[in-house]
């Protein structure tokens, strides 16, 4: 076992290109919870519906399912660096549109939610990107702790974004945000393009880009530990991001203003971070078919708690238990995910874990915003607890997700 295997997490900030790109990484997080927030409370601006709302989830979520597999396809042909670059370029170019419109008052609800969706085309193809770019930039020994410092940049972003949004929102206006969101994602390239980023030897693809994408789906469907994942990513996303479609007309519907969706937001960012201090000890007690069961029912019941909340002091524990149990059925299931696909495999694996995920995200953040529309608020929230705590319920000995023995360090988040 070599020295890097010890080294400490923060190690790998040593290399020059890693720095500049987790720096970016960083920085595109935090616009990603930044500019999401402030589209969801500038749409309870626009408009009553519950359902319009919830489409920001949705138009959020739904450019990653479309293209985050053709995208890790592609990173594997083009030079990562530059497609890492285009995003972020693209990202700047978006919000700074956007920061215009709002200014203009030219903003209406279908155009604040085209506009969302073309800004996280940048999102699907950073993801992917992001993956196959670590071990190019940091030795092989010390690309665990790459992995950790990457899941601690998201989750510190996670906390952080949706408090700094909340504060310029209540200072200079939802318009003031988009266009912080565009600087930081300018400073964010010029930090990938003064990277010294230099791309490895090209290799021949061994199968075209259509062929490699069938391959994928190939090997998933010839996997029932895969599909079982997939199955509970499609399920538990469906419930998280429905709940965190509905957030903004929960604070509105307890008088509320931007500084309380962005407090219960942080809230829930400050769950994830703390839970994952503690992943190991977690997954010691519980096996991963303990903990995406436990995540399940958790997130159920949290939607019951706030659908009877007359307060955001009484909402706001609940959010930290979301955030904490989003962290743990992630973590659980991207982590077995991994452990499960061959290493030729990896990145298409993931991807449609990610699909899987992002479509259960949009089809739940569409319906139930439809269904909060029809019957109100809080019912809406009821059936989503309700929906919640019976699928945990009924999953918890199907779908089973095998335990795998990991490096406890290797925590990704």
């Amino acid at each position: 076992m070599s020295d890097d295997d010890h080294a400490s997490i923060w190690s790998p900030l040593r290399h020059r290109t890693f720095a500049a790109l987790w720096g970016s990484w960083v920085i595109a997080n935090l616009c990603i919870w930044m500019a999401d927030l402030a589209a969801a409370w500038l749409m309870t601006s626009l408009t009553d519906s519950k359902f319009m709302v919830a489409m920001i989830q949705t138009a959020t979520t739904l450019p990653v399912f479309l293209l985050v597999l053709p995208a890790g396809a592609l990173a594997d042909r083009v030079n990562r660096g530059n497609a890492f670059l285009f995003a972020q370029v693209w990202a700047t170019s978006v919000l700074a549109l956007t920061a215009a419109l709002v200014w203009a008052d030219a903003i209406n609800p279908v155009l604040l939610l085209v506009l969302v969706f073309v800004s996280s085309l940048a999102t699907a193809i950073r993801w992917p990107t992001m993956a196959a770019l670590l071990p190019e930039v940091v030795p092989r020994g010390q690309l665990l702790q790459a992995i950790s410092l990457n899941g601690i940049g998201a989750n510190a972003a996670r906390l952080a974004g949706p408090l700094l949004a909340g504060a310029v929102i209540a200072l200079w206006g939802g318009m003031a945000v988009f266009a912080l969101c565009a600087l930081l994602s300018l400073v964010a390239a010029v930090l990938m393009a003064r990277s010294g980023y230099q791309q490895p030897p090209a290799q021949a693809p061994s199968l075209p880009w259509l062929q490699s994408m069938a391959a994928g789906v190939q090997h998933v469907r010839g996997s029932e530990r895969l599909q079982a994942i997939l199955r509970r990513a499609f399920l538990f996303f469906s419930i998280a991001t429905a709940l965190m479609g509905l957030l903004p007309s929960v604070a509105r519907d307890l008088q509320g203003g931007p500084e309380v969706y962005s407090f219960l937001f942080a809230c829930m960012g400050a769950g994830a971070v703390s839970v994952g201090l503690v992943m190991p000890l977690v997954r010691r007690r519980l096996g991963f078919q303990g903990m995406s069961t436990a995540s399940m029912l958790v997130m159920g019941l949290c939607a019951l708690v706030i659908s009877l909340a007359q307060s955001p002091w009484l909402v706001a524990p609940a959010m930290f238990l979301v955030g904490m149990a989003w962290m743990t059925a992630a973590n659980t299931m991207s982590t077995s995910a991994q452990m499960a696909l061959p290493d030729g495999l990896r990145a298409r694996g993931m991807a449609l874990m990610y699909m899987a995920g992002m479509a259960g995200s949009a089809m739940g953040a569409a319906f139930f915003g439809a269904l909060a529309d029809a019957i109100g608020l809080r019912p809406a929230l009821q059936v989503l607890a309700a929906f919640g705590v019976l699928m945990g319920w009924a999953l918890r000995h199907r779908l089973r997700i095998a335990d795998a023995h990991l490096n406890d360090d290797a925590n990704p988040g």
